[in-house]
């Protein structure tokens, strides 16, 4: 019973947090804008979605991969800003999430795992709220080290399987913070 009940606490404080995560950068993309930063993506994701090609009909300062992300979510739920920020939001919430169940790994409690993962979501893509691409890169280089760390701790394949796919997508994103990450792993 107690078993149950400890792991009814867990499911509804991974929804608390899952909830929070989405809200907070929801929030804070929406409190203000800065023009040539905020709407770099959501310009060009338009741009995929009318035909126009990068490096073809206009040039590209970042990695494809976020802008066709952005594309695809536009094509699936509308055009709208805040369609936009979502994508920010779900990337906030999918390291948040993943913050809780490697500090869980490591047998911290899970009021302990809860709290920090709630620190996670307020600082992890809320400093833009919008899409930016080093925040991006940088995250998805922060879960590539999640698995470089859960490889190490429970000699489970998957992460290794994981481990290049994810920095592979970060270099697809902005190649900057990836290939240092990704020497940094490969000497580990």
């Amino acid at each position: 019973m107690l078993i149950k009940n400890l792991q009814h606490r867990e499911k509804f404080l991974v929804f608390i947090i899952l909830v929070f995560s989405l809200i907070i950068n929801q929030y804070y993309a929406n409190r203000g804008v800065f023009p040539i930063e905020s709407f770099a993506h959501f310009d060009i994701a338009f741009r995929i979605i009318n035909g126009d090609i990068p490096f073809q009909d206009y040039w590209l300062v970042s990695g494809l991969l976020i802008d066709y992300v952005q594309a695809f979510f536009f094509k699936v739920f509308g055009q709208n800003f805040q369609v936009y920020i979502f994508h920010a939001s779900l990337i906030n919430c999918l390291l948040t999430i993943t913050t809780f169940y490697i500090l869980k790994n490591f047998n911290l409690n899970i009021y302990q795992c809860g709290f920090y993962s709630f620190c996670f979501a307020i600082l992890g893509y809320t400093t833009s709220g919008t899409l930016y691409v080093d925040h991006h890169s940088s995250l998805l280089c922060l879960l590539a080290v999640y698995c470089l760390i859960m490889a190490l701790k429970t000699d489970k394949k998957k992460f290794l399987i994981l481990l290049p796919i994810i920095l592979g997508l970060a270099f697809l994103t902005k190649s900057a913070p990836s290939v240092y990450v990704f020497f940094s792993v490969s000497l580990i």
